[in-house]
């Protein structure tokens, strides 16, 4: 992230600040060629608290697979902690290993799930030491911002901070120029004439794309990254699942959560650490975790070594690095593990390799702080979720959607049918105005919360996907009303003030909607007639925002193409977005030729992605004035027909 601004505050806290950090210098070591069978050493690592404990370990052997493998360093763990935990266990990967006092490596992983659990490997430490020689494109070269620490007490922190992300998200806003929302009346409310000799025609949408939250979302194929989880449940964890597995990462949940220490509410903490201690890598911080609990291997002044396998095995990365307090331990059928919690952010972590990670002690990530606002109309209960993520622009669209679906299911509790309302707030300069702003409403019979957090993704891939630029984003706002109601509505009839009209003159239409189970309601629209329609019948479509036929998706910003559009800029591309029909507004425009079979079908999606790639030679897809004439008017329900009628235009 080139140049970002580091406003590094979640709704629990405010604060960057560079702590002191202790002192240590590198142990020596001894290499693979040092070693041979039967050497014993000591392995140090934390299975309660904070104290660094030991376990003795007989060198084995060491394995080699020939060139351009790793070698490994075969073990075997024993003495009263191994009799107490049944073995090595998840957690203590990264355990500094010494033999004559001297360091050879770090516990790495087990043999096998059916194997001896006491039998481990350990990765050399020269391969190890090799992570902090690797460049670090993705370093901070600027100035953190830095923001005096806490005092107050939580209560009142937890009230300031609110204020201070709203005021945030307030700074800098332009409305976006549009229609003004028609707001429903009742029926009777209004007279408005009502020529015998209009029809209105109902038209059938199974050809048409319905973005409202109706269609089914298919997940296949098997994450590999095993990454622990905390904050996800039920559905949330498997919405977090789908999200992660085009990564090659699988989510699994843990006892692990984020623990704030005594003594200060601050979730930065000074970094005294030493070989053995216990150490988190986290992608996400707050509510919701995402991330691992392992020991470090060896700390020379600023510069960390750890876990002694990857973490996500994506080079180099911008990571938090914590550190973390081990509940005790768990036993297993096959294996254990530590039962643990993030503590304070100490550092950054910087290489993810196949060796293990590195970090920096007292330099932070780029973050970027999400807050979650959830409105259970249902059950009159509200709830605000804050998290940092730590900016991966491959990840973060991903990890947003995830966390802000994972809110809406922790605070309604429950996987059933109902209506939400959305409303995402994304401060970036990839906008002139400084935040992209979007509210729409779905309705799903089943799962209405995976529709709900659609766009939020959509804008943040466009964002963080730019092929001509690189972004900043300093704060993600998301607020979800859900109600269990279905608030769907359809239209019943669509009735002119007149039948024949002249370019330019407004026609003001009556539109009748009967709401599910509910009172029939009125919308009156003005609608103008083009300047250049010509003579004759013209056919008006009337149409829920949330179905679109296949023709007019480019017209509607609507990438039809699977190659990435290099023209244009992500402003156009968000512009595109924001000005696609949301799907509680009633649109109104000239209808496209009706389809009946499969070659128009593939003439019309011809002609679309022909007009498609002729407005992006002019510069026009994504601009404001690449939508057909149309009117929209909003309503409190998501519109979920389309009606067409027919005026006489003369000269």
């Amino acid at each position: 992230m080139q140049k970002i601004e580091k406003i590094f505050f979640a709704l629990l806290f405010l604060g960057i600040l560079t702590l002191p950090v202790k002192s240590m210098a590198m142990v020596p070591i001894m290499t693979t060629q040092q070693l041979q069978p039967g050497m014993i050493g000591t392995a140090k690592t934390v299975v309660q608290g904070s104290d660094i404990e030991s376990f003795n370990v007989k060198i084995i052997g060491v394995e080699d697979n020939g060139k351009g493998s790793s070698k490994q360093i075969m073990a075997e763990a024993y003495g009263p902690m191994m009799d107490d935990t049944k073995g090595v266990i998840h957690g203590m990967s990264g355990s500094p290993v010494y033999v004559d006092g001297y360091l050879i490596g770090a516990v790495a992983r087990g043999i096998g799930s059916d194997t001896n659990p006491r039998v481990f490997y350990i990765t050399p430490v020269e391969n190890m030491l090799q992570l902090w020689d690797l460049p670090d494109p993705k370093a901070d070269n600027g100035t953190i911002q830095q923001v005096q620490i806490n005092t107050l007490d939580q209560k009142k922190q937890i009230a300031q901070d609110e204020a201070k992300l709203d005021e945030l998200f307030k700074k800098g806003k332009t409305p976006v120029p549009g229609i003004k929302d028609k707001k429903a009346t009742t029926a009777s409310d209004t007279k408005a004439a009502q020529p015998k000799d209009v029809k209105s025609q109902f038209v059938d949408t199974t050809g048409w794309k319905k973005v409202y939250g109706s269609e089914d979302q298919k997940d296949d194929g098997n994450a590999a990254v095993s990454l622990a989880v905390n904050g996800f449940y039920g559905a949330g964890m498997d919405f977090l699942k789908k999200e992660l597995l085009p990564f090659n990462m699988y989510p699994y949940a843990v006892s692990m959560g984020t623990a704030v220490s005594s003594g200060s509410d601050s979730l930065v903490g000074q970094a005294n650490v030493s070989p053995g201690s216990s150490v988190g890598v986290a992608l996400t911080y707050g509510d919701f975790s995402v991330g691992a609990v392992g020991t470090i291997t060896a700390v020379d002044n600023n510069r960390v070594l750890a876990f002694g396998h990857p973490f996500t095995y994506r080079g180099n990365v911008n990571y938090f690095m914590t550190d973390a307090d081990i509940v005790g331990t768990a036993d297993g059928l096959v294996n254990g593990q530590k039962v643990s919690s993030f503590g304070k952010i100490i550092g950054r972590i910087n290489q993810d390799r196949y060796s293990g990670v590195s970090g920096i002690l007292g330099k932070y990530p780029s973050v970027v702080p999400m807050k979650v606002t959830v409105d259970d109309k249902q059950n009159g209960k509200k709830a605000v979720f804050a998290t940092n993520i730590a900016y991966d622009e491959e990840l973060l669209p991903n990890l947003a959607a995830s966390i802000a679906y994972a809110s809406l299911d922790r605070t309604i509790d429950s996987l059933s049918s109902g209506t939400a309302d959305v409303k995402v707030g994304i401060r970036t300069n990839a906008v002139n105005t400084g935040e992209v702003d979007r509210s729409n409403m779905y309705y799903n019979g089943t799962d209405v919360g995976q529709f709900a957090v659609s766009e939020l993704g959509q804008l943040l891939n466009i964002i963080c996907t730019d092929t001509n630029k690189q972004y900043d984003i300093t704060g993600i706002n998301v607020d979800l009303s859900f109600n269990e109601n279905r608030k769907t509505a359809s239209i019943i009839s669509v009735t002119p003030d007149r039948t024949e009209a002249h370019p330019g003159e407004v026609v003001n239409l009556k539109v009748i909607l009967q709401p599910y189970r509910g009172s029939q309601e009125q919308v009156l629209i003005p609608y103008t007639v083009p300047q250049n329609q010509g003579t004759g019948s013209m056919t008006l479509e009337v149409r829920g925002g949330g179905l679109i036929p296949v023709v007019l998706s480019p017209l509607q910003g609507l990438d039809m193409t699977p190659e990435e559009d290099k023209t244009l800029s992500a402003a156009d591309k968000i512009n595109g977005l924001l000005q696609t029909d949301k799907n509680n507004e009633i649109v109104v425009a000239a209808a496209v030729p009706e389809i009946t079979n499969e070659k128009e079908q593939q003439k019309a999606i011809d002609d679309a992605m022909e007009k498609q790639k002729q407005m992006e030679k002019n510069g026009q897809l994504g601009k404001k004035d690449a939508a057909p004439r149309e009117v929209k008017a909003a309503t409190g329900y998501i519109i979920d027909n389309v009606v067409r009628i027919n005026l006489n235009i003369k000269k």
